[in-house]
């Protein structure tokens, strides 16, 4: 062979490399554009693991270092040859979502370990590499038996991908003895680069195809969630078209009434709900999206014309040009807490019921004992024991305050609800407020924004405001900050009450509101059941916000129609 026939030959090798370099280029562009889309870690290391095998054909196959010849040369391109292939492997055990076999990572360092001692024998070069060539040829055998026996993916992508890694494979076993024939050492390399292509091509493939099969699981959850829920999942349309996308099947539980029958008459929804209620829904309906900010409490009639409570809360699907496309929400049977709620409010009935009978009858003999400790203190026979005097004296008003709030109990107090300002109220009651601030050290601080008159009674809102104001006082022994804030969002007037104690325990805050329920050593446990009936004779509602940071309690008052003006 002449040289200009050996130059023809070298110039087909290199070329036929970048061939394959090629191929292998086109594997990582299609696993880092995968990684850029989906994020998943695993083909993370597989973008690695085919960079560090380019960064071999680049530097060492193609020629442009000399390093068969050298021991230091040789040994990086092993190690080379070992990374990429541990790192493909990880890969492919990432893909099956199964732990790493740490068998592979010994089974390289000790072939690594025995090639470099290789290195550095006087023997031929085709020793040197055997073993880094094998073992990259078992990863590849590995690697494509892997893919063709995922049955979770019944689809092409897996077989291409996984019968082209087989084929690559057996190139590589063969290369030890194709290196010295001259005709079939690029035609390897071409063909590599070939079926590194199919292998860039059947990756795409299987991973949209893993992704959908993923997807149609995830998706088969999620319906088998909604469709198992307790609570009635709906989406309503309302653009373009108004109707009923989806009602989950318990509503049939709830209502009565099957999902199908709702489909087929959408103004059935409306037609269920309790005719007192009715005005509560059309203005709940009306001022969407904003009234959705709240949770909607309504009655329903069910089938079989029993009433029931539910609570509804919802969220907006907007589009790109911010119009309301639908509401997606949770509508939720709330009948036996309300349940609960009249029981609470029936025992501070029966409470009120009975401090009304007993209490005259105990404040009698006590305002003559009262009096008659009065007569006494002022004669001088008794000046020695006038502390004592003073003592019971201030014992028996304890106890006469006591009475006075087992008399705000009674359910039958009426109110006399007149327009008038929160703020005005809030404003009149602001220096009592701040002596008993300043008395335990605790700052009160008002923010009262701009609202609309509403109909309260006023003495009672005082009463509400003075306990909710001390129990906020009385949480923080050490000082701090009190605010009392109002505020107005749509139809609802909200007076907020907040401090910066160590919050409410759970074991409390379930049971808040019942009458002697109270966290105080001297308290009665009455102060906040009443404020519960007094917001509850206004037609309003509390709310509480409790952490180790400190507690809020919201009074939600309902604004007042052109109607009540």
């Amino acid at each position: 062979m002449d040289l200009q026939e050996l130059l023809v030959i070298m110039d087909y090798i290199y070329l036929s490399v970048m061939g394959s370099l090629v191929g292998t280029i086109a594997i990582v562009l299609v696993s880092l554009y995968l990684y850029i889309m989906y994020r998943k870690r695993y083909m993370g290391f597989w973008v690695l693991g085919w960079l560090v095998f380019i960064l071999r054909y680049a530097a060492l196959d193609s020629g442009v270092f000399v390093w068969k010849s050298s021991a230091l040369g040789l040994t990086i391109y092993q190690l080379l040859t070992y990374i990429s292939v541990l790192t493909i492997v990880y890969s492919t055990y990432g893909f099956i979502s199964k732990p790493f076999n740490r068998h592979w990572l010994y089974g390289a360092a000790i072939t690594l370990l025995a090639s470099t001692v290789l290195n550095f024998q006087a023997i031929p070069f085709i020793y040197k590499i055997l073993l880094p060539i094998y073992t990259c040829c078992f990863a590849g055998i590995w690697v494509g038996l892997t893919f063709i026996r995922h049955r979770k993916l019944q689809n092409s992508g897996r077989l291409i991908t996984g019968y082209a890694y087989l084929f690559l494979s057996l190139i590589n076993f063969s290369t030890p003895f194709i290196m010295h024939g001259s005709w079939l050492l690029p035609w390897g390399y071409a063909l590599g680069g070939i079926l590194r292509l199919i292998i860039a091509i059947g990756t795409l493939m299987l991973y949209f195809e893993k992704t959908r099969t993923e997807l149609m699981k995830k998706e088969a959850q999620y319906r088998q969630l909604l469709e198992n829920a307790i609570d009635i999942i709906y989406c309503y349309q309302l653009f373009p078209e108004k109707k009923l996308d989806y009602v989950s099947p318990s509503v049939l539980t709830v209502t009565g009434y099957a999902p199908a029958e709702f489909y087929a008459d959408s103004s059935l929804s409306c037609k269920l709900v309790h005719p007192d209620d009715y005005s509560v829904f059309r203005n709940f309906i009306n001022q969407i999206p904003t009234s959705i900010e709240l949770p909607l409490t309504i009655r329903l009639i069910k089938k079989d014309k029993t009433t029931l409570w539910i609570e509804q809360k919802c969220a907006p699907i907007y589009a790109e040009n911010g119009q309301l496309l639908a509401l997606e929400g949770v509508i939720r049977d709330v009948t036996y807490r309300k349940k609960l709620e009249q029981m609470t409010f029936d025992r501070m009935n029966m409470v009120g019921s009975m401090a009304a009978v007993v209490a005259h009858e105990i404040r009698n003999p006590m305002t003559t004992v009262r009096g008659y400790l009065q007569l006494l203190g002022g004669k001088k026979t008794y000046q020695t024991d006038r502390e004592k005097i003073i003592l019971m004296i201030e014992e028996l008003d304890r106890a006469n305050n006591i009475i006075h709030e087992y008399l705000s109990l009674s359910h039958q107090k009426r109110v006399s609800l007149k327009k008038c300002s929160l703020n005005h109220i809030i404003d009149a009651l602001s220096p009592l407020v701040r002596a008993d601030g300043n008395s335990s050290k605790v700052q009160v601080t008002l923010e009262l924004n701009k609202i609309p008159e509403l109909l309260l009674d006023e003495n009672e809102i005082r009463q509400l405001l003075l306990n909710l104001v001390r129990n906020g006082i009385e949480a923080m022994p050490s000082g701090g900050n009190l605010i009392i804030r109002t505020t107005s969002v749509e139809n609802k007037i909200i007076l907020a009450i907040s401090d910066q104690g160590s919050g409410i325990p759970s074991h409390i805050l379930d049971h808040l509101g019942t009458p002697f329920c109270t966290t105080k050593d001297t308290g009665t446990g009455l102060g906040l059941p009443i404020c519960y009936q007094i917001a509850q004779r206004h037609n309003a509602a509390i709310k509480i916000d409790t952490s180790k940071q400190g507690t809020t309690f919201f009074v939600y008052f309902t604004q007042p129609g052109p109607q009540s003006a």
